[in-house]
């Protein structure tokens, strides 16, 4: 009887008209409403997101600072946990002033079997979070003005009786903190490594809760209170710690052998293609990646060959640096590849070539103004010049049909073989055992001018 009189309560609330309050919602420029209350002191008359300081009275003491204003607009009733804003990991969110009011539904009160719960709901927002990947969850909430006070909670999701269950108190939040401003931190509060409990009282200036696992799916719910509506906002932004994976990345120009700035996009394939780092001018550093998921990389240079790479974390658990070699796009820049197989020596192409091939088949798609050649190479005693010149030409031809039938205009490449000259030379190699070249394929660019 008593769950459904809460339900009850629940639509009864929601069906009921709120008369001259805009709840969840927040301005450019937001006035209290005279004679509402908000923790029992009347805001009749003060401007609580105006941005501009009164001048009155205060002449000779120079001109008054700006407050900065509050731009987001927080969805409709967003102070109720029905209607709750979902937020993205590693994404700031705001600045945003909370709603005034707690909202239709006074799903928080405490009591004696739950002391860590705010007194009542004052000015509070809900916040949704999804956990992508099992880790740690951190949480860092940054006041516009490190003076005002906010407190929150955090609870894990359960069911479709979750604001029935918050209602009844019969769910304990995961993690509780309702200490007053510490301007050691200057009045941030959050989840931390820093952090020594996970319950916090009113009586401390503790900031940080401890980090707790969570699991890929589940959901938690973030509800903040700011006991004085005339706080200037709030920023959030919830974190997943994992043992990550961090290799050194160095974007490498080829010729001149130094590093150099690129515009440089990370996205995380295994989370709904989640951007992880977008800069364009990124002068290397350290990528963290989260062991077993795929990235996607992208690298671009004017006056240079894009980069994409398709990769998977598990590749740098040995090796620590990815280097991403920028080639400028002049004529005479040669590529030569070493890992590209022709049948018993021959002429056909085995699709152990593929991977590779394809690689350079993007880069040649992505710049149509880049017209080359392609050379191809037989390792040789030189018994049969003739053979070994017209093999060679044939691997040349064989790969050119490969970058035609995968999109590459016909009209953009040349083919060659190997010359009488290019033969006595690894034929002599081969003689004298030195260490011969194992290149099977060379591309060089021969203009860079869109063909018409």
């Amino acid at each position: 009887m008593k769950q459904k009189l809460i339900i009850f309560v629940v639509m009864l609330a929601l069906l009921m008209p709120v008369a001259n309050t805009t709840f969840g919602q927040t301005k450019k420029t937001t006035t209290a409403q005279s004679g509402k209350k908000s923790s029992g002191k009347s805001t009749k008359g003060k401007s609580s997101t105006s941005g501009k300081a009164s001048s009155k009275g205060k002449k000779g003491k120079g001109k008054s600072k700006k407050e900065p204003i509050v731009e987001m607009e927080l969805p409709y009733n967003s102070n109720d946990c029905l209607f709750p804003i979902d937020i993205q990991p590693d994404v700031v969110y705001g600045p945003v002033k909370s709603p005034q009011g707690g909202g239709r539904i006074m799903e928080i009160e405490r009591d004696a079997k739950n002391p860590y719960l705010f007194e009542v709901e004052h000015n509070t927002v809900w916040y949704r979070f999804v956990v992508p990947y099992s880790g740690k969850l951190y949480l860092d909430i940054t006041p516009v003005d490190p003076k005002d006070d906010y407190d929150f909670l955090v609870y894990k999701y359960t069911n479709q009786y979750f604001t029935n269950s918050l209602i009844s108190n019969k769910i304990k939040p995961i993690v509780a903190n309702l200490s007053s401003p510490d301007s050691a931190s200057k009045g941030c509060i959050g989840i931390s490594e820093k952090g020594k409990a996970k319950y916090i009282d009113k009586t401390v200036t503790t900031p940080y809760c401890l980090p707790f696992d969570v699991k890929l799916g589940e959901v938690y719910y973030i509800v903040l209170d700011q006991p004085n509506y005339a706080a200037k906002g709030h920023s959030i932004k919830v974190r997943i710690h994992v043992e990550s994976i961090k290799p050194k990345v160095i974007i490498y120009d080829t010729k001149e052998k130094k590093s150099v700035p690129a515009e440089v996009l990370l996205i995380e394939k295994n989370t709904d293609n989640r951007v992880l780092l977008k800069d364009d001018a990124y002068k290397g550093g350290y990528f963290s990646l989260v062991p077993n998921f795929n990235y996607a990389l992208y690298v671009k240079k004017d006056g240079y060959f894009s980069v994409y790479r398709d990769f998977n974390a598990n590749l740098f658990r040995q090796d620590s640096v990815l280097r991403i070699n920028m080639n400028r796009i002049e004529k005479g820049v040669k590529f030569q590849l070493s890992q590209i197989y022709f049948e018993e020596g021959g002429t056909v192409l085995m699709k152990e070539s593929d991977s590779l091939l394809m690689l350079y088949v993007q880069k040649f798609m992505n710049h149509p103004e880049v017209s080359f050649n392609i050379k191809g190479y037989v390792t040789t005693y030189g018994f049969d010049v003739d053979a070994d010149m017209e093999t060679s030409l044939q691997r040349a031809k064989s790969v050119k049909e490969f970058f035609v039938k995968n999109g590459i205009e016909e009209s953009r490449i040349t083919v060659s073989g190997m010359s009488k000259a290019d033969i006595k030379k690894t034929s002599n190699e081969m003689i004298k055992k030195d260490e011969v070249k194992t290149v099977k394929i060379e591309i060089t660019i021969t203009g860079t001018q869109i063909i018409k």
